[in-house]
């Protein structure tokens, strides 16, 4: 039975999604596009207010949501971590589970990275410790739980774990980091380990699921760079070495027609691989941190920064890596959602730009100030509404509304 789920496992996954809800990191699939329409898209003429704000503690973790329910996750520095959930129309808070977790800055704000998965009726977390649990999204109630180095002999990144978990038809797949468990599956119900594979160390990017004519799989960035398994058994399918400084591989891989994009800070770049090929193109003048690009319509919208770089939101070619524009935006860094042909970009500073998701040329179409603070976590879109949330631990829903 569990080999017939998990052969049917990918073409279940990559089946649309309801395209009201943002249930994890960039959204359905992971590519940062919703397809929903008939909201204010000319925000010069009506500047979107703001629904509501929420305090959720500090922390780098997005917002996931569905079915009306909002959920994040937050830090405090008296050594726990809480998971929040609350209504996505008027930000009154509907449960919420805090556990016990190290408060751990090392040169940021601290607090969680993770962006929580809602599945169904379920939730899943990862701490910044590597506390993986499964909670009940009615209620909050917690189904189970497993840890990292416990259970698999993972082993936490400098910085915390970062990488949100990926359900893959009756599994969820997590990067515990350890020696002969660089990667596993468990059953996303109970907790049972499926499998345990792999000896490189974890990095910081969230896995998707790719597809292909040749070729199904997962892809995983870790430390060492881009590596696809098959997720019935954790085998290896393919790798392309992809090294930087300080082991921050943090952007999600962006694939098309079996070629991936991989994206890096630190003086590493961008460059589009194919398995077997190498390197199609590649720019050392394109720096992504942790953010992720977005792949729409033949060209990627992106905000390439880091740390000695200030940010600039561009549009590329997809097949040649050529910048057709780019603007600059402030800050260091910042993140790109696309929803109905539109393109919203989230600065580091906090503020909202909408805009034209077009390779022809910039065309703002409006901007707000929605927090100040460092802004890390990728926005979510849903049901009319977008959520912003800074590395301090407010979250802001502006309304989009027409």
């Amino acid at each position: 039975m569990i080999l017939r789920c998990l052969l049917s496992t990918l073409l279940v996954t990559t089946l649309p999604a309801t395209a009201d809800d943002w249930p994890e990191i960039l959204g359905p699939k992971r590519r940062g596009i919703s397809q929903e329409t008939g909201w204010n898209m000319d925000w010069n003429t009506k500047e979107p207010p703001v629904a509501w704000k929420a305090k959720v503690g500090t922390g780098a973790s997005g917002c996931a949501v569905a079915g009306g329910k909002v959920v994040t996750m937050g830090a405090s520095q008296d050594g726990t971590e809480t998971v929040y959930c609350v209504d996505l129309t008027s930000g009154k808070e509907l449960w919420s589970q805090t556990y016990d977790c190290e408060f751990d800055k090392r040169m940021w704000d601290g607090g969680t990275s993770t962006t929580p998965v809602i599945d169904g009726d379920r939730v899943y977390t990862l701490s910044f410790r590597g506390q993986l649990f499964c909670w009940n999204l009615a209620d909050g109630k917690k189904l189970w739980e497993l840890h990292m180095e416990r259970e698999f002999k993972g082993a936490m990144p400098y910085w915390g774990w970062s990488g949100s978990p990926l359900v893959v038809g009756n599994m969820l797949i997590i990067e515990p980091g350890g020696n002969g468990s660089s990667r596993a599956a468990v059953d996303k119900l109970t907790g049972k380990v499926f499998w345990q594979s792999g000896t490189d160390p974890v990095a910081y990017a969230s896995p998707v699921i790719f597809s292909n004519p040749a070729m199904r799989g997962v892809a995983l960035v870790n430390a060492n760079g881009l590596v696809a398994i098959n997720p019935r058994d954790g085998s290896e399918l393919f790798r392309h070495e992809w090294k930087t400084p300080h082991d921050v591989n943090a952007a999600i891989p962006v694939h098309r027609d079996g070629k991936f994009l991989l994206s890096s800070g630190y003086d590493t770049g961008l460059a589009q691989v194919a398995p077997g090929t190498g390197e199609v193109w590649t720019t050392r003048k394109i720096m992504m941190q942790f953010q992720s690009p977005v792949l729409y319509q033949d060209h990627l919208y992106l905000i390439s920064g880091d740390n000695k770089q200030s940010g600039t939101l561009q549009c590329l070619d997809w097949a040649t890596g050529t910048v057709k524009w780019k603007q600059s935006v402030g800050g260091n860094r910042g993140n790109v959602i696309i929803a109905a042909d539109k393109l919203i970009a989230v600065t580091e500073g906090g503020e909202v730009i909408l805009a034209a998701a077009s390779p022809a040329g910039f065309q703002e179409l409006g901007r707000v100030q929605a927090l100040s603070a460092r802004v890390w976590a990728a926005p979510a879109f849903s049901n009319q509404r977008i959520l912003v949330r800074n590395n301090a631990g407010s979250v802001v829903c502006l309304d989009l509304t027409p």
